[in-house]
C-alpha cells in the first residue's frame, strides 16, 4: 500500500514540525490512538485500537525518526504488532515547506500488512489508511489553527572555522612571514 499526498496547514513552518514532534498532539490527533510515548529524540512507542476492514484489534508499536532535518523534513519507520491481527509495518517521508502563510506537509507513506490484516486485501487496506490519514489531518489542521503563532527561533551560529576564528592562527601566520622577511633580510 502506497499513500502520498500534501496538506496545508494553517500554521508556521517551525509550530508544525514542533507539533509533529509533540506526543500530546499526535496522540490527541491520530484516530484510536491509546497512548504515545517519547522514548528518545527519535524513537515513539504507541498503542491504538483500530478496525480496518472488519478486524479490529489493538496494536503496540514502534516508530523511528531518521534523517531529521528540523523543520524540513525527516524519515520514519513505523511497526504495529496486535495479537489478534498480526503486523502492520511501513515507512514515510515527509516534508515541510511554508506555503501562502502557512505550512505545506508533504508525505509518501508505503505500508504492508500481514495476518489477518493482510487477507482483507490492498483495496480495503488503502480505503482504510486514507480513511485514518484523512482523520489525522482533519484533527491536525482543526488543532494548528488554534495555536496562535509564534516568530521561528534564532538560527543556530555555526562556529567560525579557519584563520579568521583564531587570535593564535593570526599570530602563527604573522610569525612565519617575519620570519621569511627577517631571514631575507639578513641572510640575502
Amino acid at each position: 500500500m502506497r499513500i502520498a499526498d500534501a496538506q496545508w496547514i494553517p500554521s508556521t513552518q517551525h509550530q508544525t514540525w514542533d507539533a509533529l514532534m509533540d506526543p500530546a498532539v499526535l496522540q490527541k490527533c491520530l484516530p484510536g490512538c491509546v497512548k504515545i510515548e517519547k522514548r528518545s529524540p527519535t524513537e515513539y512507542a504507541l498503542s491504538l485500537h483500530a478496525n480496518v476492514g472488519g478486524v479490529e484489534a489493538s496494536y503496540e508499536g514502534e516508530v523511528l525518526l531518521s534523517e531529521l532535518k528540523p523543520p524540513h523534513s525527516c524519515a520514519l519507520a513505523f511497526e504495529g504488532k496486535s495479537p489478534t491481527a498480526c503486523l502492520a509495518i511501513g515507512t514515510a517521508q515527509i516534508n515541510l515547506s511554508e506555503k501562502d502563510d502557512g505550512t505545506r506537509l508533504a508525505y509518501t507513506v508505503a505500508a504492508m500488512a500481514g495476518g489477518s490484516l493482510g487477507k482483507v486485501g490492498e483495496p480495503i487496506l488503502m480505503k482504510a489508511g486514507g480513511k485514518l490519514v484523512e482523520k489525522f489531518f482533519a484533527a491536525f489542521i482543526d488543532h494548528m489553527s488554534k495555536v496562535p503563532r509564534t516568530a521561528p527561533p534564532p538560527p543556530v551560529q555555526e562556529p567560525e572555522r579557519g584563520l579568521a576564528s583564531s587570535r593564535w592562527s593570526w599570530l602563527a601566520v604573522a610569525a612565519v612571514v617575519v620570519m621569511i622577511v627577517g631571514y631575507h633580510a639578513l641572510f640575502k
